[in-house]
């Protein structure tokens, strides 16, 4: 099989597994089409007249946002060093929904930040002691809270001669993170620690908290939840150890 398919093959599972429709769904991997590597990864074909619902809102809702948080946690797992200011500025500009980019070394001292203003003036607390344990090339997810809203950590880990001495934090508004969806108010947003953008959801907040995420992310990447008289699709994306949880209404 010629290593496109491959990877496409493979996509597609990761993807889908856990939903019930899977096996209908990988049975169609060869109406998926790669446009190219990079900017995006894997597109399914809108113009298929038996597209499911499903899939239709996957691709239209969740594919646009966590294509672009792959992206950034393979650019945060390949640098193990203090990047240059280039490397700052080039992230900010790719990935345009970051608000800023930390240089904290393993005594929680701030060496750097980009922008030197930042918005909510962070303080990275929420990824200690935890990111100490970090290995290298593994990324790990933290949220600080602020008066003006919740922020996404993303910690990095910094060696030198085998041994962590700091970390590279890159952070985001999930509000922000959430926007790149054609339809962001439809998708609930999990970590599994708290629950950070319920979208149209807000009352549902009580019964999402109730839920202990990462008992269900232990067992499986994706699967089907009722909340009050909805069922909801739930995907986990995987950020080292921890975890960014998309849901969205079934139809």
């Amino acid at each position: 099989m010629p290593a496109i398919k491959i990877f496409c093959l493979l996509v597609a599972i990761f993807f889908l597994a856990g939903c019930d429709r899977v096996a209908d769904l990988t049975d169609g991997v060869a109406r998926h089409k790669l446009f190219e590597i990079g900017a995006t990864e894997y597109e399914l074909e809108m113009d298929r007249s038996d597209i499911s619902s499903l899939e239709k809102s996957l691709a239209v809702n969740i594919y646009p946002v966590d294509t672009q948080l792959t992206r950034l946690l393979r650019s945060l797992t390949v640098i193990d060093s203090y990047p240059p200011q280039a490397w700052k500025e080039g992230i900010m500009t790719e990935f345009y929904w970051l608000n800023e980019v930390g240089i904290v070394d393993k005594d929680q001292n701030i060496l750097s930040r980009y922008p030197e203003t930042g918005i909510k003036k962070l303080t990275y607390e929420p990824v200690f002691p935890d990111a100490l344990s970090l290995k290298q090339g593994r990324i790990m997810l933290a949220i600080e809270h602020t008066p003006l809203g919740s922020e996404i950590l993303l910690a990095g880990s910094v060696f030198q001669d085998f041994e962590l001495t700091g970390l590279i934090v890159v952070s985001f508004d999930p509000r922000t993170f959430i926007s790149q969806s054609n339809t962001p108010e439809d998708i609930i947003l999990v970590s599994d620690h708290e629950v950070v953008w319920t979208g149209k959801f807000e009352h549902l907040r009580p019964l999402l908290e109730d839920i202990r995420w990462d008992n269900l992310v232990s067992r499986k990447i994706s699967g089907k939840i009722r909340l009050d008289r909805d069922n909801f699709f739930w995907f986990a994306r995987a950020v080292g150890e921890d975890w960014l949880i998309y849901l969205i209404k079934e139809n």
